[in-house]
């Protein structure tokens, strides 16, 4: 009988201990890793304002747009005038031909709309232009953070938009945009 008291009290103890090392564990291990977490800062639209590429990709687009807005008026200035044709010739016609030109003016409508949405319209041809046009930008200044991260020995950077709250010391902004030159 006693070596069975025995044996529940260096259970229970074992218990206690084994508790009591694991709340320790508990506590101890996040302040460990902290410990060993460095977390930086850059202000992603402003590197990317600063790099030359952007200027070159931002000219590309005007210019693209543009050309895309030219042909877009062109169309639309030629059903306007269509429209204002058939609005003078219609009771002359006849209904056939009424119907005809109608059809056609619904015709031209529909292909400027069209036109411009797929141009300028979500998920268009400008929205991928740009796409591929920032798609390196971005590449090569998410290379150059890494780099910086490195040298300087941060675990974690995190995009200047995104943060609440962060020391100064901790913005690698600057490093980056001179990584870039």
């Amino acid at each position: 009988m006693k070596m069975t008291s025995r044996n529940s009290a260096i259970t229970t103890l074992s218990r206690g201990m084994l508790a009591a090392l694991l709340l320790s564990f508990v506590f101890m291990v996040p302040n460990a890793f902290a410990a060993a977490e460095k977390t930086g800062v850059v202000d992603v639209a402003k590197v990317i304002q600063q790099m030359a590429e952007t200027k070159k990709a931002e000219n590309i687009l005007k210019s693209t747009s543009a050309q895309w807005k030219g042909s877009l008026d062109k169309l639309k200035n030629d059903f306007e005038s269509s429209a204002a044709s058939y609005e003078k010739q219609k009771a002359g016609l006849s209904k056939a031909a009424r119907e005809q030109k109608a059809k056609e003016l619904e015709l031209k409508l529909k292909n400027a709309q069209k036109f411009q949405m797929d141009k300028f319209g979500p998920g268009g041809a400008l929205d991928k232009k740009k796409a591929e046009l920032f798609a390196p930008i971005r590449a090569k200044m998410l290379a150059a953070v890494k780099s910086v991260a490195d040298k300087e020995g941060f675990n974690l950077i995190i995009d200047k938009q995104a943060m609440v709250y962060g020391a100064s010391a901790a913005d690698i902004t600057a490093k980056v945009i001179a990584q870039l030159k």
